[in-house]
């Protein structure tokens, strides 16, 4: 039986489902500082944290608008 591990990051392709835009978008706002927190990898890769993608979220719900 496999051990349960929680996934406590996203990669940018799973968040661009999650938040129905495009990865596209996601870059875009990385340029512009816009978006949810993300670390990058040594390898160039992007992720991005569950709780800074809830908080991300929260502040917009809150704003009205994408932070």
């Amino acid at each position: 039986m496999k051990p349960y591990i929680e996934k406590k990051y996203l990669n940018e392709k799973s968040l661009a489902a999650y938040l129905d835009t495009s990865h596209h978008t996601l870059k875009y706002w990385r340029k512009l500082g816009k978006g949810p927190e993300f670390i990058k990898l040594p390898n160039g890769r992007v992720r991005y944290s569950i709780d800074d993608i809830n908080t991300y979220c929260k502040k917009s719900i809150e704003n009205g608008v994408s932070q």
